[in-house]
């Protein structure tokens, strides 16, 4: 449709024609829920295996992790340093500083990101054995030096790049052997988040706004929208349904 109504255009500027045809010709719009229904729970599983198995397993981990129970986008993920995280026994936040329009916000960790974060820079903070508790206590001090390191490294010792960090999911996705949607990327994991939330907090729309930094809750809205499976669940459940052979 595209074609042809740029087509009409070049024939109307060009004489051939004396109006467009295809002035008034609307394109149908894509269905977006569709494309932010994200992972399910068999699909999360494969994948934090495949992170487990892979080379640089333990910093893998903590990245799947981290994107899985928080949500943030690959970008803020990658701009993490020890500074932008607050890390305890009982708790945990991460600061995006600057987030998509600028914008900064707070995202709480939970138990799973912080055991996964926490076993992964072990080694760097010196704790041999591994414990919310030991991490807590060995997490740098504001404004000291090692503050203000990144907090995901690269072979090299270098921090972590966006792109990197966006070809490692897609080496898991690929080893995964199909367990996993060859589409699958770190914004997949955001979409699998906003779902999980919303499953659990029916309705609270403006908390998960918070956390994804959304600045119009049109776009969070979308996470709402039931997949086409689950409504076929539902209609199937109506009492109007009452056919018999």
């Amino acid at each position: 449709m595209s074609a042809l109504r740029a087509w009409c255009g070049w024939l109307t500027e060009q004489g051939y024609l004396v109006a467009d045809p295809a002035a008034h010709v609307k394109l149908v719009g894509q269905e977006k829920a569709a494309e932010r229904s994200g992972l399910k729970s068999a699909q999360v599983n494969a994948l934090l295996r495949q992170a487990q198995e892979s080379r640089a397993s333990t910093r893998n981990y903590a990245i799947v992790q981290i994107l899985l129970q928080t949500g943030i986008r690959l970008s803020e993920c990658a701009a993490l340093t020890y500074e932008d995280v607050t890390f305890t026994e009982r708790g945990g936040l991460l600061r995006v500083r600057a987030g998509k329009g600028n914008k900064a916000r707070s995202v709480p960790l939970n138990a799973s990101a912080r055991e996964a974060i926490g076993v992964y820079l072990a080694p760097r903070l010196g704790v041999e054995k591994p414990s919310l508790k030991a991490i807590a206590a060995a997490w740098p001090r504001p404004k000291s030096p090692q503050s203000f390191e990144p907090v995901f490294l690269s072979q090299k010792g270098g921090a972590l790049t966006t792109s990197a960090m966006g070809q490692m999911i897609a080496e898991l996705v690929k080893a995964s052997r199909g367990r996993v949607p060859e589409e699958t990327s770190a914004h997949t994991l955001r979409h699998t988040f906003a779902r999980s939330y919303l499953a659990q907090f029916p309705g609270d729309v403006v908390g998960l706004a918070t956390l994804l930094g959304h600045s119009s809750l049109d776009t969070t809205r979308l996470y709402s929208q039931p997949e086409v499976s689950q409504l076929a669940t539902r209609v199937e459940q109506l009492s109007l349904n009452a056919y018999s052979g």
